[in-house]
């Protein structure tokens, strides 16, 4: 045989093994199905835990949920709702929301230049500043201003504001997406998505109908012409084409008022606006601005109080605390306040908020913030509890990052789809060998807890930090929770990169820790580490070369030193097929976790599933940000900070 061709065949033993290496997916899957999915308890419910409480002699659970949120004003109104509305006796659980002081004093800073920017501009005619969140800010005034002058038109002209959908909103709602529906006609510049306003309904009206949506939104666009025509105005500049084709919508879809009436209506309405702001004084100008500010940009505090305000009213709902961490705190359990800078991690956060948690908590669970866990969870792990006693300790239940699956873009989609994979089938093995935790959709004792100490704030894997402490000082091995909770994966590559590079780091800072630490069992410790190098440092360096073979072999083809004619075709045949095989698991994957992604329009959905079709070049990526912090550790050059991942509005 040729050189050629004994590439070739060494190429087929290659391929052949890393289909081995892939098959063991489906090992995974059967393991977690055959002794966790398959044997979680049918008929759970309050009564059932109520009666084994009973028939135990125990108090029945009560639970802690935290949840650190900085910065998750996107998302956080949604999660504590969702939180809200888990299947247990809300007199038996409390959420704490647990925010950053930090990003108040960061709001209150850029506030303060946003207001003195747009009250010069509409006090002295200043140029205009076309920041993103100033827009924002003047479109939130407009709207406000917009619907107490169309409430008053409305009463004098009869239907333009007739329809009690709108009335019967909060305010707050109500606000919320007439200035979304604006922005988004203003930042058009002409351009008109109507699937766009319905997202901006359906976002901010979770439990609207199709129909209902459907009726919201030519009110909602009749009230968003005066807001235009307002800023056009202000701003001297003359949409024409953006008006007419708003009037034409708004009329076609709300009969009977006319195209001419509507016209007339919301030059009132704009004029009217426009006058006010026009003859307010300095001062008032300011407060409405500062009002708009909090309106157009929100602070998770301010989105938390309203909650806290709203669950305070209401005995069907948990209590919601809501924790401010001082910006000086030093990071440990019943540590103080330091009087200077701290930088900010997850860790950090929680450590502080577990003095206020109710004392008769007996299991604390942590989710991120913009989870979705299963809604049975919290009974599971009460049953847990009640059979087990103090034999349960802590649990990592599976985390899947495709919510916003159609959001993302190629790379993030199906490092999404993997992502879950491994943390439905693969976790539930992987806890054999390693004391896996996750940082979300875990619950551990409160005693256990506070025994090792909390978090480790320093370090940017605080969650696999602490399973590796819960063994090594808790003598507790965490245990598999087979309830999913749904969250998002990074939605740009650069986003993506980043956390994942922050894993790489973490894991290899802990690993280095387990080194040094001579408090750790040394054969716990020498165990672990084998353990955890095989999984890390060699895992991430073996994938990462085979993410690269495909180049080689390519090219390898064009230099003409791969040679098949050494190999039968009865051979060959089978190492062709292997590319689809691995497509139709990705679908596959994409058809077995749909069921957890936010809905989207069928024409969103049919560009998305093509982007599937990347898989040989996402696989690539995937393994990249974990030898890339392998490779930043040899130089001395890996990330320190703990960066915020963004998220994707929901």
């Amino acid at each position: 045989m040729t050189t050629a061709q004994w590439i070739y065949v060494i190429l087929l033993v290659i391929y052949a093994g890393l289909f081995v290496i892939f098959s063991r997916v489906f090992y995974w899957k059967y393991y977690a199905y055959k002794y966790y999915y398959t044997r979680r308890p049918s008929g759970l419910s309050e009564d059932l835990i109520a009666d084994l409480a009973r028939r135990t002699n125990q108090d029945i659970p009560r639970f802690s949920i935290f949840v650190p949120a900085r910065n998750e004003a996107d998302v956080i109104e949604r999660t504590i709702d969702h939180l809200a509305h888990l299947h247990y006796s809300p007199d038996h659980y409390e959420v704490l929301i647990v925010t950053d002081e930090k990003e108040a004093q960061a709001a209150a800073e850029e506030r303060k230049h946003i207001r003195s920017a747009l009250v010069t501009a509409l006090t002295e005619g200043g140029p205009w500043p076309h920041g993103e969140r100033h827009e924002a800010v003047l479109v939130a005034l407009l709207s406000r201003l917009s619907l107490e002058e169309a409430e008053l038109a409305g009463k004098k002209a009869g239907p333009y504001l007739s329809v009690r959908e709108i009335l019967n909103l909060p305010p707050h709602q109500r606000q919320q997406i007439l200035q979304e529906i604006s922005q988004t006609l203003l930042a058009g510049r002409g351009r008109f998505d109507q699937e766009r306003f319905y997202q901006s309904i359906r976002r901010t009206l979770p439990h609207a109908s199709e129909r209902e949506i459907a009726q919201l939104y030519p009110v909602f666009l009749s009230f968003a012409i005066p807001t235009v025509m307002a800023a056009a105005e202000l701003k001297d500049v003359h949409p024409d084409r953006l008006l007419a084709r708003m009037l034409s919508e708004a009329a076609q879809a709300r009969q009977p008022l006319t195209q001419k009436v509507l016209t007339a209506l919301a030059e009132t309405v704009s004029s009217r606006v426009v006058r006010r702001i026009r003859n307010a004084s300095p001062e008032v100008l300011d407060q409405w601005v500062a009002e708009a500010c909090a309106a157009a940009l929100p602070t998770t505090q301010e989105i938390v109080e309203r909650k806290r305000r709203e669950f305070a009213a209401r005995r069907d709902l948990p209590a919601l605390k809501h924790v401010i961490v001082p910006w000086d705190f030093d990071g440990h359990v019943g540590g103080v306040c330091t009087g200077r800078f701290v930088p900010s991690t997850k860790g950090r956060a929680l450590n502080y908020a577990f003095r206020f948690a109710d004392e008769r908590s007996v299991m604390w669970g942590f989710y991120d913030a913009e989870s979705r866990p299963h809604r049975d969870v919290l009974l599971y792990v009460a049953w847990r509890r009640l059979l087990d006693g103090d034999k349960f300790q802590i649990a990592q239940g599976p985390v899947l990052q495709v919510r916003n699956f159609w959001k993302n873009g190629p790379i993030c989609k199906i490092a999404g789809l993997y992502q879950a994979v491994s943390h439905e089938w693969q976790i539930p093995y992987q806890l054999r060998s390693v004391p896996v935790i996750g940082g979300t959709n875990f619950y551990i004792t409160r005693d256990l807890m506070l025994k090792i100490g909390g978090f480790d704030s320093t370090v940017l894997s605080e969650d696999m930090e602490l399973g590796i402490r819960a063994w090594m000082k808790g003598d507790a091995w965490p245990e598999f929770l087979p309830y999913p909770s749904s969250e998002q994966t990074p939605a740009t590559v650069r986003a993506f990169f980043r956390q994942r590079l922050r894993w790489g780091t973490g894991y290899l800072q802990v690993y280095e820790k387990m080194k040094t630490d001579p408090t750790f069992p040394e054969d716990r410790r020498k165990r672990l580490l084998r353990t955890c190098w095989w999984q890390g440092q060699f895992s991430w360096t073996f994938f990462q070369g085979v993410a690269l073979l495909p180049i080689v072999v390519t090219i390898l083809y064009y230099k003409g030193l791969i040679d098949p004619s050494g190999v039968p075709l009865k051979f060959r045949i089978p190492f062709h097929l292997l590319a689809p095989i691995y497509l139709a698991f990705t679908f596959y994957c994409y058809y077995h976790f749909r069921e957890y992604m936010d809905s989207a329009p069928r024409h969103v959905q049919l560009a998305g599933l093509t982007q599937l079709f990347l898989l040989p070049v996402s696989a690539f990526f995937l393994p990249l940000p974990y030898s890339t912090s392998l490779v930043l550790k040899l130089i001395g050059r890996q990330p320190k900070g703990w960066v915020k991942t963004p998220r994707t509005r929901e």
